[in-house]
């Protein structure tokens, strides 16, 4: 980048700050008239640690983002070079200085370190004291719980490879293990030739020794009662990995509006909700289906069951989001309370996992294909060869899901998804199709007002019976019509369920 480049983007975002009148979770603005802030140090932690960011020196945001009158941008451009060299590791951002409004502003660009070397600190505080993350327009110092997610990035995790002590051969399901070793002799023959199922499930690590059972190889009897599956072959492989973990599950919420807002105002409800449990490629196929149902069921538009409308999100865009969630999520004990949640709304579809980016993969590497990174190695290379109950294998996509995703929307001219993630949760967001949005939810709309027009009330669940409509098109019309003022909830006694009628 040019200097002009640097002055360009500069101009740009204090323009943008001027119009929402503070610095931003992209930017923050320092006066340092007479000598640097001694939080100039947080920034660039917070900044070294999430995507990177700007730091403007010389600029004042109580005057209105205007510059500071006898800045001396010379020494505080040194100053800031002293302030980097107090991080561990030291933070290299490139510093200009740059002209604005008839005054010298310095200008630094903070890179997003590399998964490897965070979390950045302040020397002089320690990793647990000195580490921050930026939220909002501030830094905020980072829990211990994000501290140890970062430190652990230094080394392969090996959480899904630990033993289940409670658990025995009989908690994994037959099917799905005779599915996987018949998919690893068929993929690697030479591998494992003569191997029995007995020596695959221990070198697979399906399987492994109790460590409080007797240690002569040779008491192993073929019960397997000395081997114990572990986390990773109870996700991939178990008749019901919940009776272990039960919030290592999936939970999904269908929303009435465009955010979480909306079920508490006037007394709403989600529309509906479900937990799903069971194994991997288990909860992946169910979420699908239910999404697949809840936002555009094919009884939307014809009761027959056809239709020529296209679904609101593409099912194999779904798959691999869901996929991805779970056997990328953070699987350490501080996570196993935590659920993978998708959050549905009338606009979009968000996918929600414990754990942020892991490995060499950052948000601006994301869909670069070269160097994958794999949190949960174990899981992984059994998802790889474990069957789906309707056919095909969890991962068939050779570590390139966000890609998939990518070039599936693009190819059906929806718009990509959006990426958030913090060093303790991933979202991805699927935005709903478009082109047909206006026409649809018209009709819906034009729908619901012909069926309160000859009942006088109806709840969402009546008027999703009735017409045949998907949740989501139940909450879309019924948002159109509330909006419009067209239609009012009430409470009917002792009816359980929120109703709606028409104002006459």
């Amino acid at each position: 980048m040019q200097n002009d480049d640097y002055t360009t983007t500069m101009t740009e975002l204090i323009e943008l700050m001027r119009i929402i009148g503070n610095d931003t979770q992209q930017c923050e603005v320092k006066e340092s008239k007479r000598k640097l802030s001694s939080s100039i140090t947080d920034t660039l932690s917070a900044f070294s640690n999430g995507s990177g960011g700007y730091i403007i020196l010389g600029l004042s945001e109580k005057a209105g983002f205007t510059p500071v009158e006898g800045f001396n941008a010379r020494s505080m451009q040194e100053a800031l070079s002293q302030a980097c060299e107090k991080m561990t590791p030291v933070v290299r951002p490139m510093i200009m200085t740059c002209p604005f409004e008839g005054s010298n502003l310095v200008f630094a660009q903070i890179d997003e370190m590399l998964p490897r070397d965070k979390p950045c600190f302040v020397t002089a505080l320690g990793a647990y004291g000195g580490s921050f993350i930026r939220t909002g327009d501030g830094d905020r110092r980072m829990t211990g719980y994000e501290v140890e997610r970062l430190m652990e990035e230094h080394a392969q995790p090996s959480y899904d490879a630990e033993m289940v002590a409670d658990a025995g051969i009989d908690d994994l399901n037959p099917a799905l293990v005779h599915g996987l070793l018949e998919r690893q002799r068929e993929s690697h023959p030479h591998v494992f030739a003569g191997h029995s199922d007995a020596e695959m499930l221990r070198e697979l690590r399906i399987l492994v020794r109790d460590s409080t059972e007797s240690e002569d190889a040779e008491d192993i009897d073929p019960s397997f009662s000395q081997l114990r599956p572990t986390l990773g072959a109870l996700l991939a492989l178990g008749r019901y990995p919940q009776q272990f973990y039960p919030r290592l599950n999936v939970t999904i919420a269908v929303f009435p509006g465009t955010s979480r807002a909306d079920v508490f105002a006037q007394g709403g409800h989600l529309v509906t909700a479900k937990s799903l449990t069971g194994p991997i490629p288990v909860m992946i196929d169910d979420a699908v289906e239910s999404l697949m149902t809840w936002t555009a069921g094919p009884a939307d538009d014809d009761p027959s069951g056809s239709s020529a409308r296209p679904p609101d999100y593409p099912r194999s865009v779904l798959r691999e989001a869901i996929a991805n969630a779970l056997m990328h999520r953070d699987y350490s004990p501080n996570a196993r309370g935590t659920q993978v949640r998708v959050n549905v709304f009338t606009n979009r579809i968000e996918v929600i996992n414990p754990g942020g980016l892991f490995g060499t993969v950052t948000h601006t590497t994301l869909g670069n294909p070269v160097s994958p990174s794999t949190r949960n190695q174990f899981l992984v290379a059994m998802l790889e060869a474990t069957p789906y109950p309707d056919g095909g294998y969890v991962i068939d996509s050779g570590g390139s899901g966000y890609q998939q995703i990518a070039a599936t929307l693009r190819a059906q001219g929806m718009e990509p998804a959006d990426i958030d993630h913090t060093v303790d949760s991933f979202t991805l967001t699927i935005n709903r199709r478009r082109a047909f949005d206006d026409v649809a939810d018209r009709n819906y709309a034009q729908r619901i007002v012909t069926l309160l027009e000859r009942r006088p009330s109806a709840s969402v669940r009546d008027i999703m019976f009735e017409l045949r409509l998907s949740p989501i098109a139940v909450a879309t019309g019924l948002r159109a019509l509330l909006n419009k003022g067209l239609v009012e909830s009430v409470k009917e006694q002792p009816r359980p369920q929120k109703q709606y009628r028409l104002l006459r």
